[in-house]
């Protein structure tokens, strides 16, 4: 199982808007990328600092959701402050 871990800084005011911009992308990532386990958006509405957690099935899976990735990367980049950074990990324990 595979992961990517995506952070980005944005004014702390515009946490919802993030959430609200994003959560039309979910079904549409879900429908074309079956391989898609979970996805968790964190942020901290203090900092401005959010976190976008991918789980795939597999390395190939995650590879397939980028032309889905990019758009929503142009999508939110009015919010970001500077490019978000974006890696990836293979899941070594979960329960």
């Amino acid at each position: 199982m595979h992961a990517r871990v995506t952070t980005a800084q944005v004014q702390p005011d515009q946490i919802d808007e993030i959430v609200a911009t994003t959560k039309p992308f979910l079904p549409q990532a879900r429908q074309q990328n079956p391989g898609l386990n979970s996805f968790m958006l964190l942020g901290n509405r203090h900092t401005g600092k959010i976190v976008v957690v991918s789980r795939w099935e597999s390395e190939a899976a995650a590879q397939a959701a980028e032309p889905l990735y990019g758009e929503a990367m142009r999508e939110l980049a009015r919010f970001m402050a500077e490019p978000p950074i974006r890696e990836p990990y293979e899941v070594l324990l979960e329960e």
